[in-house]
């Protein structure tokens, strides 16, 4: 998309012949990455999920692989080692056979994107967020708007010119699983009357 970039991220990490796959989604608006650059001095995705804490809402990757899985250059040897558990079996493939699972992989991380994000426009996407979606477990939770991610969400409000967002989501009233980004969100704050002018003048942020 012109103003967006949809990635489905295997979570690869090669090493002696092995990779675990944990896959996410990761959705990228440029001038969010841009605004991000700008305040923090670095980029960072706009939203992400991991597709392992919506393992439920999954349908086209097998269902033992849901959870993650690992891809191994040789499954016999690998699994010749000690004595891995029928999970540990299950959840391993061998190089030579994982291609299935990667597209099944790729289907659901399109099925996602399709069903949890406004994409007909910049505007209705950044007014969507963060994405709204249930947890597959309670030790799962729901984290969009969490740490670094609530930040984002922020950068987002402002992008459409919902300036008072930010202090909203800094306030006490809005409350978090985990202590808020509050160095983060003060950097965003302290600019607010430069946002708030150049939008009054040319629509836009940046």
């Amino acid at each position: 998309m012109k103003h967006t970039d949809l990635v489905i991220h295997p979570g690869f990490g090669f090493e002696r012949g092995t990779t675990p796959v944990q896959p996410s989604v990761c959705i990228d608006n440029k001038r969010a990455q841009k605004l991000c650059k700008y305040v923090f001095g670095a980029s960072a995705s706009t939203s992400i999920v991991s597709l392992q804490s919506v393992s439920h809402l999954l349908q086209h990757t097998p269902e033992e692989l849901r959870l993650g899985f690992w891809i191994v250059q040789d499954r016999k040897e690998y699994l010749s080692v000690g004595q891995p558990s029928q999970i540990v079996q299950g959840r391993t493939l061998d190089i030579s056979g994982a291609r299935s699972a990667l597209i099944s992989m790729m289907q659901d991380g399109i099925a996602f994107i399709d069903n949890h994000y406004e994409l007909g426009t910049e505007d209705s996407f950044l007014k969507g967020l963060p994405a709204k979606y249930t947890t597959r477990h309670v030790n799962s939770p729901y984290d969009q708007m969490e740490k670094f991610k609530g930040v984002v969400v922020c950068i987002a409000h402002i992008l459409y010119g919902d300036f008072d967002f930010v202090e909203r989501y800094r306030s006490d009233y809005f409350k978090t699983l985990f202590p808020k980004r509050t160095d983060d969100l003060d950097k965003i704050i302290a600019k607010l009357p430069e946002f708030k002018k150049r939008f009054a003048e040319t629509g836009a942020v940046i």
